[in-house]
């Protein structure tokens, strides 16, 4: 993870505006972050590079002060969500008072940081939060109150967290983006009580950068695959079939049940089979979708695979086709990557029942960002929240379950 750091660093000093790199990394610092703000339109590509490696840094510092080395399923989901959300919406001025606020919360509780690691990471998505109040009226008493504001954030999200797990049974991967939108719709009320508005924006890149995000991405991918050449494992083809087998409900971590080098061929084929489809839709790549990808890229490491995030997929394309929603629209591409996290309603109720958790999980998203207008990153999680909470009762019900899974 240091390497890639490194290397990401290095990489943003080759890309456009390198030398004031630095000047932009401020502005993208002292900029609004509440959705959507893609950084490559607010800062350029090299200070969004550069915010990119300090994620990929600060995770592997906590790991590594943790005695977290050995990398698990759960690890790789949040990094690869929260350096996702490092190209729109999370930097270092808005993460830091939420991971200190979960530090609190664990010595509060009388546990181990080391316990609360990863999801200090998946805290962070509420980090708009905490810039709004910084940065909305200017002044020193502004960035305070958002500081301490971003602590007491990152304080109540473990606790939520864990109890919110029962609202969805599991079936949503995303625990932690149900309880950030929980927080968002609050925290937005707050903000409207003391007459604070939050004005609708939608920066996204259209421009210059695709090119670069493509051959990352690509060359990231690629190495994921390479990575599993060479390992020593006899029985990679059986596990790799037994992981598409698997439902993927929470907690559902494939490294400590299939090793790494399967896991990794996950990674490396879900992520290509995404970035595909996203070009054969026409979809632009851009700070959020490429955000999107990297987080599917992590998913897959903990719950996520062709065989339960394809119906999932489907059914949001049919809902996009189906009403006035351009494939093109950064609202489709956001649902169609961050929708996966409903993964296993398809590995557990089959084909069909994805696809329709899909198409519902699209509509759904365009509406909750109402109830926070962004203040929380996943939009797409808290939804998703929602349809497995209305799902899994209507189909239990019926008893509806697909056999050929393994939980």
């Amino acid at each position: 993870m240091l390497l890639l750091a490194i290397a990401t660093f290095v990489f943003a000093l080759f890309t456009p505006a390198k030398t004031t790199w630095w000047k932009d990394y401020w502005h993208l610092l002292t900029h609004q972050t509440y959705l959507i703000h893609d950084f490559f339109e607010v800062a350029g590509p090299s200070a969004t590079f550069v915010n990119l490696a300090l994620h990929f840094g600060v995770a592997y510092y906590l790991n590594v002060r943790n005695n977290l080395t050995h990398l698990t399923g759960f690890q790789l989901a949040a990094i690869g969500i929260f350096a996702g959300h490092s190209l729109f919406g999370t930097h270092l001025l808005n993460i830091l008072p939420i991971i200190l606020g979960v530090i609190l919360y664990a010595r509060k509780s009388g546990q181990s940081f080391k316990l609360y690691t990863s999801v200090s990471l998946f805290a962070t998505c509420t980090a708009p939060t905490v810039s709004y109040l910084m940065f909305a009226s200017g002044g020193l008493l502004s960035v305070l109150t958002g500081f301490i504001f971003g602590i007491g954030l990152g304080f109540i999200t473990p606790p939520l967290a864990e109890d919110f797990l029962k609202f969805h049974q599991g079936y949503t991967l995303y625990n932690i983006g149900f309880t950030g939108g929980v927080i968002g719709l609050f925290s937005y009320a707050c903000l409207r009580y003391f007459g604070l508005e939050i004005p609708s924006a939608q920066l996204v890149s259209t421009t210059a950068h695709n090119y670069i995000l493509v051959y990352l991405i690509s060359i990231c991918l690629l190495m994921l695959i390479l990575a599993t050449v060479g390992l020593d494992d006899q029985d990679f083809k059986t596990k790799f079939i037994k992981l598409n087998r698997r439902v993927g409900r929470l907690p559902d971590d494939f490294v400590i049940k299939y090793g790494r080098r399967t896991t990794f061929f996950n990674m490396g084929l879900l992520g290509m089979v995404y970035l595909s489809l996203l070009l054969v839709l026409g979809i632009r790549l851009n700070g959020p979708t490429a955000g999107g990808l990297l987080s599917v890229i992590g998913f897959a490491g903990f719950g996520k695979h062709l065989r339960n995030t394809l119906p999932i997929a489907a059914g949001i394309i049919l809902a996009a086709y189906f009403s006035d929603k351009s494939f093109a629209s950064i609202g489709f591409a956001l649902s169609l990557l961050f929708g996966t996290s409903l993964a296993p309603i398809a590995g557990y109720y089959g084909i069909l029942v994805g696809m329709i958790a899909g198409f519902l999980q699209f509509n759904v998203a365009q509406s909750v960002i109402d109830l926070h207008l962004g203040l929380s990153l996943y939009n797409n999680g808290f939804s998703s929240g929602f349809v497995a909470a209305f799902m899994i009762p209507v189909l239990e019900n019926f008893n509806w379950r697909k056999a050929s899974s393994i939980e």
